[in-house]
């Protein structure tokens, strides 16, 4: 497979779209870094949500991550939003005015490094490949592009061609994964 900026943002998308979504649950509180919704039923919801929809993902999130990400997501989307994105078609991009809400809530559980690297070995790219690729994506250049492909926004065109400009750097340095 070759790899594009758009590309990786997409694979990096997919990823953690299916393992990710949102709510709110007015006053939640964090305990260890990790939010604490004292067994609120909407989180319970999203975790479901999650399960449901990641046993059909090539990368699985831990129990522990679910319930970060659905703890994050009730915290940060209101419960009209969280109940659209629950009644949603994963398939689908997310309701609008979700997207910042879900990359935030994946990049503060979840080891996006490897989830990117179970992601990769997954559609076919080496361990080592892999591991090089995930290894030179810092998470705010890994984080800018998911928010660009999710908004649809463009990043600015100094940031744009910094970020071509790495991922130039990527192949060059760790292979352009051909199948």
């Amino acid at each position: 497979m070759i790899v594009s900026m758009k590309n990786l943002a997409v694979v990096a998308f997919v990823t953690f779209f299916a393992t990710a979504c949102g709510g709110d649950s007015g006053g939640d509180a964090r305990v260890d870094g990790v939010v604490d919704s004292g067994g609120d039923a909407r989180v319970d919801e999203v975790v479901a949500f999650l399960e449901e929809e990641s046993a059909v993902d090539d990368v699985q999130l831990t129990d522990s991550e679910n319930r970060c990400v659905a703890g994050e997501i009730v915290a940060g989307l209101d419960s009209d939003l969280l109940d659209e994105f629950l009644a949603g078609d994963p398939d689908d991009d997310p309701p609008e005015g979700t997207e910042l809400v879900l990359i935030e809530s994946l990049f503060d559980c979840v080891d996006m490094n490897q989830v990117m690297i179970a992601s990769m070995v997954a559609d076919g790219a080496t361990q080592e490949e892999a591991e090089c690729f995930a290894d030179a994506l810092d998470a705010e250049t890994l984080e800018t592009m998911m928010t660009a492909e999710l908004t649809g926004e463009d990043p600015s065109p100094e940031l744009e061609e910094e970020l071509m400009a790495t991922v130039f750097k990527v192949m060059l340095t760790c292979g352009d994964f051909d199948e």
